[in-house]
């Protein structure tokens, strides 16, 4: 036993240092003025259609698409911000933080009062400690924390509060839960299961308000909003795909490496609970092929759910984290038999089962992130340090049990495996660079910027609401966003923003690309947590206005002329070219040819002021095709060769910072006889 209580003592410690680790982080990430998580800013601007008067749920058009979310979360931050007289990423954040430590709080109360503080302090630690393993999203500007709280409140009421007056709150928790989230509704069948055991008429009770109040409440929102609250919430996510294999397979494959306690412990004081073989026995065998499955996949692609393991390479180390802990759970059983008689009640298997089923729902819909094994580390992080009391401490008249500690040494494990490095979860100095850096470019644009990944940049800089980027996939099915080509030709926007990874359906040729984002580190201002994204490229309008890259040179060409510009050889002709090229600004590019020709094309001198060149560039053949920058005569950088199939221009760059001040001359040379090169839209930048 005094074994037992070290190991216990030892996993309290880890969790608590898990808790710490995530108060920091969430403290540091809560003012960062830019998603953590690509969907946040998308999420926030629910609430701003709220502050400014229009409805989240309408038709969907490039004005806005909502999530497929109930309108819950955004309401308590438009509520909020009306208050404090600001809508922003720290508001949005504080309200989850805020829901999480509820949450624990509610975690710490149920351990406390049925089984004593040690087991409530574990389930606090517990819980703290997948933070990563859940996507990192407790803190994040999601209804996902809030969700969890309410489910968690209302189940505490429903199990605490054994009176008409809680199976009513309960019920009231509960479509509160829903109005947030509708994944709370896998939950009130299982706590109204109880109710009906315990007390029929509270269980009636408990069922009419929570099916009454949330059906008045669908009914009332959807008549507001024309049939379209319905359509979002409902028949949208009948668009998204179900994925059989995730909940018959995959989802406890991935469980069972990222988490094996989570179901594991749980599965062996089953054993005891309920000594019936045709219950435990398929389980075990199931995540046992599971097991078998994922270890002969060992070359899988690094999977979004695996990436944050410390211990994922070499990969063969994934296997050892489940087969310890199984290891030293079939120990215990094989040195106690079935002596135990667990003292936990079964409401709290009850609720696990309901957590194991809502997570595996989630995990198995397209687009899931890790965000889903939230309902599961809730019910778990309740059951498992009572499990532990029941196998480590059993009843006094109980005998008792041999090598306990096996149990709590299991719990240690598993703590230790969840180790994450906080680091990499906050922004840093890099991404506060990057962030002033983006400042610096938009500042620039005079007129509305469409930011698809990240609308709510775009509300607090041109105070507009516009389409998120997941909003143009999510309603694809629907017919898409159909009204934004034709605003887009209009260029109703001065610049569009595209993340890596992304695209806006009807750019071209509407608009150019006038920039590809350098950013100071490869990882700076990409999102922490869900799809790893960040701001790649800015498209400018079409606008066929000459511009000029020093006094007296053209630097797109749009006068018609090689104004500042002197050809030698014969392939860049007399004037500029006006053939359609897929990627051109404005209407004309210097365009090398015809064929067998060689030449360059050089500008002027001028004195180098900016760090750095860019230029949208096409090049076909194998010969020799740069954009290279000349002093005293001799070539001090050169960009990259390009060699495509067919001409089509793209965003290209030289560093140039080390030859500030210098004079300087930009030459474009076709080498290749038999090749053609095109330029357009030359940048000097800082």
């Amino acid at each position: 036993m005094r074994a037992s209580r070290r190991l216990t003592d030892a996993a309290l410690l880890l969790g608590v240092a898990y808790l710490l680790t995530f108060l920091v982080v969430a403290l540091i990430r809560a003012s960062f003025p830019f998603e953590v998580e690509w969907m946040e800013g998308g999420m926030v601007t629910h609430a701003a259609r709220l502050l400014d008067g229009e409805r989240i749920y309408a038709p969907p058009s490039a004005d806005f698409v909502p999530f497929f979310y109930t309108p819950g979360y955004p309401a308590v931050l438009a509520a909020l911000a009306r208050v404090t007289g600001d809508l922003n990423f720290a508001l949005a954040r504080g309200v989850s933080i805020l829901a999480t430590l509820a949450t624990m709080g509610l975690l710490f109360r149920i351990g406390q009062r049925e089984a004593g503080w040690r087991s409530g302090l574990l389930a606090v630690g517990l819980y703290a400690a997948l933070f990563r393993t859940n996507g990192a999203f407790y803190d994040l500007a999601r209804p996902d924390a809030l969700f969890i709280a309410l489910v968690a409140a209302a189940v505490y009421v429903a199990r605490y509060r054994p009176t008409a007056l809680g199976a009513t709150a309960a019920a009231l928790l509960f479509v509160a839960g829903f109005f947030t989230k509708q994944t709370t509704s896998v939950f009130v069948p299982a706590t109204a299961l109880y109710l009906l055991w315990r007390d029929w008429r509270h269980g009636l009770l408990f069922l009419v308000v929570a099916f009454g109040g949330a059906a008045l409440g669908v009914r009332l929102i959807d008549r507001a909003h024309d049939g379209w609250f319905w359509t979002f919430i409902f028949e949208g996510h009948q668009g998204h795909l179900f994925y059989w294999k995730n909940i018959l397979l995959e989802y406890w494959r991935d469980v069972l490496f990222l988490a094996p306690l989570l179901l594991l412990l749980p599965l062996l004081w089953l054993g005891y609970k309920v000594p019936v073989a045709a219950l435990s026995v398929p389980l075990a065998a199931w995540w046992t092929y599971a097991f078998i499955f994922r270890a002969s996949t060992l070359d899988y692609v690094p999977h979004m759910y695996y990436r944050e393991l410390w211990y994922e390479t070499p990969r063969w180390l994934v296997l050892v984290p489940p087969v310890l802990i199984a290891a030293l759970l079939l120990a215990y059983r094989a040195l106690n038999g079935a002596r135990l008689r667990p003292r936990t009640d079964g409401f709290w298997l009850l609720m696990f089962v309901a957590g194991v089923g809502s997570s595996g729902l989630n995990h198995s819909t397209q687009w899931a992130y890790a965000n889903c094994f939230m309902p599961l580390s809730l019910f778990a992080c309740a059951l498992i340090p009572l499990a532990l009391r029941d196998l480590t401490e059993p009843a006094p008249e109980a005998p008792r049990p041999r090598a306990a500690w096996l149990v709590p040494l299991a719990v240690l494990v598993q703590l230790v495996a969840w180790y994450y490095r906080p680091s990499a979860q906050v922004p840093g100095a890099a991404d506060r660079a990057a962030l002033t850096q983006l400042d610096a470019e938009l500042a620039g644009v005079d007129g509305k910027v469409l930011f698809p990944a990240h609308p709510l940049y775009s509300w607090h800089r041109d105070g507009k609401v516009h389409v998120h980027q997941m909003g143009i996939q999510d309603v694809a099915f629907m017919g898409g966003v159909e009204d934004l080509h034709a605003r887009l030709r209009a260029h109703e926007w001065a610049a569009v923003v595209i993340d890596e990874q992304n695209q806006v359906p009807g750019l071209e040729p509407s608009y150019y690309l006038g920039e590809r984002f350098a950013w100071p580190t490869r990882d700076a201002l990409r999102t922490k947590t869900g799809f790893l994204v960040r701001p790649a490229q800015v498209w400018y309008a079409q606008d066929p206005v000459e511009r000029w890259l020093a006094d007296g040179v053209t630097a797109n060409f749009e006068g018609g002329a090689y104004l500042g510009w002197t050809a030698q050889g014969e392939a860049w002709g007399d004037a500029p070219s006006r053939r359609p090229l897929r990627g051109r600004q404005g209407v004309f590019a210097a365009l090398s040819g015809p064929p067998s020709a060689k030449g360059t094309l050089r500008s002027a001198p001028f004195t180098l002021r900016h760090a750095r060149l860019t230029y949208l560039m096409a090049a076909r053949g194998i010969g020799r095709a740069y954009v290279q920058v000349r002093a005293d005569g001799e070539v001090i950088a050169r960009g990259a060769r390009l060699r495509q199939p067919r001409l089509q221009l793209t965003r290209q760059a030289i560093d140039l910072s080390a030859f500030v001040g210098r004079t300087v001359q930009i030459e474009l040379l076709d080498g290749d006889a038999q090749g053609e090169m095109a330029i357009d839209d030359l940048r000097l930048k800082d």
